[in-house]
Order: structure tokens, then sequence, then C-alpha cells
């Protein structure tokens, strides 16, 4: 890998983007973090900052100058708030739009002026975005929305080199199940493929190779990282995990 690369990660003090950062500096990287909690990952350049906040974004990323990659992983599930149509909490619906879909654009337009020729944008998609999720209307429609956003900023910036891949991750043992994993019961791990949910590492692995230079003809995907998941024929029941015989 070449020296002195270096990436911003947004929303990289915790969860998936904690672990991404923590993989980048594993690889060499050198890595600034962006998240309105204070304190970052040990290693990593951390910034103070609200994606909301445009102006904010624009001042960090003036401050940090020449960037090879830039992964927006801020987001926000704000279950029960977060609910159908007929029930969810407007501010909820408002604030889950702000920050998921509305931060991310805004992460971009702060960062795509430094990014260098041949760098990589990676988006955090969900498998909400690519498929239903039940319950949540306001997660559901920020996550298609940015995968929509990530095939299109593909061709936008593909004649300056620049890569732009979407990772849609599954359930994964985040903060973000908090609110939900007392109903994420046992039968409900062995509806997975893989009969359990992914780790914060699992999915930060696949963001990295994307960040990284040995897929520079890879653009415009929309990758889940869900155990099979979404390849599942609905209502196909799937076969027990039991020792390989």
């Amino acid at each position: 890998m070449p020296e002195n690369l270096t990436a911003v990660v947004t929303g990289g003090a915790m969860g998936i983007g904690g672990a991404t950062a923590e993989c980048l500096l594993e690889q060499g990287w050198t890595v600034h973090t962006l998240d309105r909690a204070g304190k970052g990952v040990p290693g990593a350049v951390h910034h103070v900052v609200d994606v909301t906040d445009a102006d904010r974004q624009v001042e960090v990323a003036t401050e940090i100058g020449k960037i090879n990659a830039l992964v927006t992983a801020a987001g926000v599930n704000l279950r029960p708030a977060d609910g159908p149509a007929q029930r969810l909490d407007l501010d909820a619906w408002h604030r889950t739009l702000d920050i998921n879909l509305t931060g991310t654009m805004l992460s971009v337009r702060a960062f795509y002026p430094h990014i260098a020729d041949a760098g990589a944008i990676v988006t955090l998609g969900s498998v909400a975005g690519i498929g239903a999720m039940t319950w949540a209307d306001g997660y559901t429609a920020s996550k298609g929305a940015v995968v929509a956003l990530t095939r299109s900023w593909a061709v936008d910036y593909a004649r300056y080199g620049i890569r732009v891949n979407c990772v849609c991750p599954g359930s994964t043992e985040t903060g973000m199940m908090d609110g939900v994993r007392e109903a994420f019961s046992e039968e409900s791990r062995v509806e997975l493929p893989q009969q359990r949910l992914a780790t914060r590492r699992e999915v930060a692995s696949v963001i990295a190779v994307l960040c990284g230079t040995e897929t520079t003809y890879l653009s415009g995907a929309v990758i889940p990282v869900d155990g099979g998941a979404t390849a599942n024929v609905a209502g196909m029941p799937f076969p027990r995990r039991r020792v390989r015989e």
C-alpha cells in the first residue's frame, strides 16, 4: 500500500465508524474522525463535529487538507420514535433524514474538493436501503436515498478517478441495536443465514478494502454485508446451523 494515505471517517468515535478508523490505522493510514462525541479512537486525530453543521464540516475539511478517502459512517436509528407512517414521530423523521441523508451529502460536499485523484468515498447504507425494513420509515427512507446518491456520485466523480461505493450492513452488534436488542430474540437470530449478528469489525474490514488502492475499478457498487440475508428468497427457511459432518 502506498505511504502517507489519509482518511476521514464521520461517526468515527464509535460503532462501525470507530471500527473502520481502527482498521485503517492498523493499515498505516492517517485517520481523522468526526463525531459529536468529544473523544475519538486512540491514534486518530479527532474533530468534534455535528454532520448537520455545514459550515463546521467545511472548516474541518479545509483544516485537514488533502485526503485519499472519505467514509460517511455518521447515522442514527431512532426507533421506536421512528415507526410506520401512521404513527411515527415527525421530529424523529426529520432528525433521521437530517443526519443520515443530509449529513452524508454535506460531508461529501465539504470534503470532495480535497479528495485526491484516484481517491475513494465509501457511504454507509443499510440493508434497509435495498429491501424492506418494517416499523422504521425514516431510517429506511434515509438509507434508500444514500444508496441512490452513491450511484449518482459514482457517475459524477468518475471523470476524476474518484470511486464511490456504498456498504450496506445487516443487523450488527452496535449501539444502534440497543433500542431493539430485547425484541431481537434468539429466535430472530436463527432466522439469519449465519444465525448471528455481524461484528463491527466485519463491516469495517469491507469498508477499509474499498478505501484502499486495490479496488480502483470498483465504483457505484452497493455491497450488503449481511451474512447472506438479502440473498434469501422471501419465506424460505434457513437450515439450522450444525457441526459439519
